[in-house]
């Protein structure tokens, strides 16, 4: 189909182009050959008159109008896609659709399983699928790459719809035989033990909760493993003397399987509150909003 002389289906192929910003990974998201993806930026060039990506050493980098296109082209995709979900109302006996959800592993074993379940009994041929945060994280609702995201309230845009699910506090890990596995844990203990953390993404970046931390307190913890998801954690307190800080819900799961003690942190800290956003362009997409409230009712009843 063809608009103003231009054929819709580039525009796809221009906000691959342009978010990716290369044509070989541009086309393995197409399912297009090299080659085939080529002409479509060819076809492109000529049609806004501007080369629209450049090569400057070994990356392709936006022009300047290729920079103001990226976000409005990104909008009328979603609000296309927005519109052709809500042709019909969503029957979710009926309905098969694959949901995209972005939470870390702590939300995917403390919400998700239920979620999960109720949409296995609600809606048998409809799926969800998890995506761990990633560094630009907040960025993917507005990219439309992910339908939702569960995240600490203070990593979500401002921009796109969003609303409180739970909230969570901040407790202390240790071995079953830890020297302080009865408690109360010191200041003093807490600042000489090894600690394990978590970084998440490729920056290895630390979670909301130490950046708080350090500000708060002014010193480095004594690191002596770092991983990328909260469930990797507990294995290696057992057999040591070290600490992690955990989010309690997840300290008490792990607590039942393996030879692990909680105790309070002896700080305090503001609770963790994890938000639910979305796009504000599929405010009104029926399955999303379906799910939006099948989701708040399972986090509503978390013990």
């Amino acid at each position: 189909m063809r608009f103003h002389g231009l054929d819709l289906n580039l525009l796809v192929v221009l906000d691959v182009l342009l978010a990716e910003q290369n044509i070989t990974r541009a086309g393995e998201r197409l399912h297009l050959s090299q080659p085939a993806t080529s002409a479509a930026l060819s076809r492109l060039r000529d049609y806004f008159e501007d080369d629209l990506l450049v090569q400057i050493g070994r990356k392709m980098v936006r022009t300047s109008m290729a920079e103001t296109l990226a976000q409005p082209i990104r909008d009328l995709l979603i609000q296309m896609r927005s519109t052709l979900e809500n042709r019909s109302q969503f029957q979710p006996e009926l309905a098969s659709r694959n949901f995209t959800l972005m939470a870390s592993d702590y939300v995917g074993m403390v919400l998700l399983p239920e979620v999960s379940r109720k949409l296995s009994a609600i809606a048998p041929q409809c799926s969800i699928e998890q995506y761990l945060p990633t560094d630009e994280a907040a960025l993917e609702i507005e990219r439309g790459h992910v339908d939702f995201l569960l995240l600490p309230d203070n990593n979500i845009l401002k921009a796109h719809p969003s609303t409180a699910l739970f909230s969570d506090e901040y407790v202390c890990v240790l071995c079953k035989n830890h020297s302080a596995a009865n408690g109360p844990l010191s200041m003093d203990d807490y600042k000489a033990l090894g600690h394990v953390l978590v970084r998440w993404g490729t920056e290895h970046r630390a979670p909301m909760a130490d950046e708080w931390f350090v500000r708060s307190f002014g010193f480095e913890r004594r690191v002596e493993v770092t991983t990328n998801t909260f469930n990797s954690v507990p294995p290696f307190l057992i057999g040591t003397q070290r600490v992690a800080t955990m989010h309690r819900r997840l300290a008490e799961r792990w607590a039942q399987y393996l030879p692990l003690s909680v105790v309070p942190a002896p700080w305090t800290a503001p609770p963790l509150t994890i938000a639910m956003q979305w796009n504000k362009y599929q405010q009104h997409d029926p399955g999303l909003a379906w799910l939006r409230h099948l989701i708040i009712e399972t986090a509503a009843s978390l013990p």
